[in-house]
């Protein structure tokens, strides 16, 4: 309980600060990279940088962060900076004694030397330019503190999305950054985290501030995604409606026409209203279509179709806003409307008994492509699988095509025969008899000893060179 107190106290003392940290930091800066509601101390654990140690060193002095456990703990981290490889990208000289006292990660060493050097006074200017590429002026606005432009950084209104686009290269594509993005390394960190709340991706602070070495990527984004619009904008009717049915399309009309997203030629007819209300009702409860009016068909084929534009389909509406309200029953008719939908006269079966068997063949079927599907029906059933829980699979094994059953049977009645007939003999099997009958082959070794009945010695050559034997036989 003590300990919780005395975190929370710290915690405080980060959000609050001292006169003197108040000074020394400027978190309510538009180009700072760090905002005052997030909870910044709870980031030195979880996710830590060099700038962001650096900062509370700075801002809070070190006879102050020496008492806070999440900066002392992360001593060990930041050692990295006094290591030889580092080349003082920190701001810092190498230091081999430095290194290794921080690695310890001990507070003992804090009044010794030489750590007590080190942290006696506030970080180098160097160590402060480095932290300011990364997180901006947060640092107060001393006269001596470097300018944005000689940080390499531009200010501006920045789209978000650029901006989370380029921190994600920054920080996930370290090893093919330039020499100049490289430089700010810790910027990414700081959008994603240091200006966010727990739980929350958007940050929760304008983007303000990036490098100049980014404004390229950023300027690229915004053009490709201008392209992407004007492409977007500027689809034929064909595309507008490609996989779409009557219904869809029908239902799309209806609902913008209702909405004045649609400029319809003429009213909706008597019934369209009503008729709209109790699709969506119906279809997000998983149950079929209801039958398009008359009225509203033809009202629907009248329309021009040169700016249309799909409504998301009521039931994929209500699984996204409100997953919990997708039950087994709501989502075991959904699963028989689609399959009547896609394949009206394709033949189904209910299987009860070895439905369990029947769902690992199918989900071997669309994993690893044991099987192909044959018709319409067995590749919806296939797209519905891939959507169903391994706790609903009753809902599917009640809607089988007559093929994909005929199919898993046949595969485990093979397996099961193969499985009652004796293994046969592998390569290995076959090398190990080899190797038995060679061992059990009799040995000329084991034999009673058999002098030979004739010996024969050489006394020399003949003229023509060849050996001169003389023989003696017992």
């Amino acid at each position: 309980m003590f300990s919780r107190l005395v975190t929370l106290l710290f915690a405080s003392l980060v959000v609050f600060g001292t006169a003197d940290a108040q000074d020394r930091s400027s978190l309510d800066s538009p180009t700072c990279m760090m905002w005052s509601e997030a909870p910044i101390y709870g980031r030195l654990l979880d996710d830590y940088s060099h700038p962001l140690f650096i900062w509370y060193w700075y801002a809070y002095g070190f006879s102050e962060v020496r008492q806070f456990p999440n900066w002392v703990n992360q001593q060990d981290r930041f050692a990295e900076c006094f290591e030889g490889k580092s080349k003082g990208k920190c701001g810092f000289k190498p230091n081999g004694s430095i290194r290794k006292a921080l690695a310890k990660n001990r507070t003992d060493g804090f009044d010794k030397k030489p750590l007590k050097n080190l942290f006696q006074e506030s970080p180098p200017p160097e160590a402060i330019a480095y932290a300011m590429k990364s997180l901006g002026t947060c640092f107060g606005d001393a006269p001596a503190l470097p300018t944005l432009d000689q940080l390499g950084l531009a200010s501006g209104e920045f789209d978000m999305d650029a901006c989370m686009q380029l921190a994600t290269r920054i920080t996930y594509g370290s090893e093919n950054l330039s020499r100049e993005l490289a430089a700010h390394d810790g910027w990414g960190i700081a959008l994603f985290e240091y200006m966010t709340k727990p739980g929350v991706s958007s940050p929760g602070k304008a983007c303000r501030v990036v490098p100049k070495a980014g404004l390229p990527a950023i300027n690229a984004f915004l053009e490709h995604r201008k392209q992407q619009q004007v492409a977007y904008d500027n689809r034929t009717i064909a595309q507008r409606v490609a996989g779409l049915d009557a219904f869809d399309i029908t239902y799309s009309l209806v609902y913008r026409t209702i909405s004045h997203e649609h400029a319809a030629t003429r009213p909706l007819p008597e019934g369209a209203y009503e008729w709209a209300v109790d699709y969506g009702a119906k279809v997000a409860d998983g149950y079929p279509e209801p039958a398009i009016p008359d009225a509203v068909q033809q009202w629907a084929l009248e329309q021009p179709l040169d700016t249309f534009e799909t409504v998301e389909d009521p039931f994929a509406s209500r699984k996204r806003v409100h997953p919990h309200e997708i039950t087994q029953s709501v989502w075991a008719r959904r699963v028989r409307s689609q399959l009547d939908k896609a394949a009206p006269n394709e033949e189904r079966i209910a299987v009860q008994e070895g439905c369990s068997i029947l769902w690992g063949y199918a989900w071997g079927d669309v994993q690893f492509g044991k099987r192909s599907p044959q018709t319409t029906g067995e590749a919806e059933y296939y797209r519905l699988l891939t959507q169903t829980p391994d706790k609903w699979a009753q809902t599917m094994c009640n809607e089988t095509p007559v093929g994909i059953f005929h199919a898993a049977r046949a595969r485990y009645e093979k397996e099961q025969l193969e499985a009652s007939l004796p293994p046969k003999p592998s390569e290995w099997d076959e090398i190990n008899q080899r190797l038995q009958d060679y061992a059990d082959r009799p040995s000329a070794i084991n034999e009673p000893y058999k002098a030979p009945t004739t010996r024969c010695y050489i006394t020399g050559e003949t003229q023509g060179g060849l050996a001169n034997k003389v023989c003696f036989t017992n």
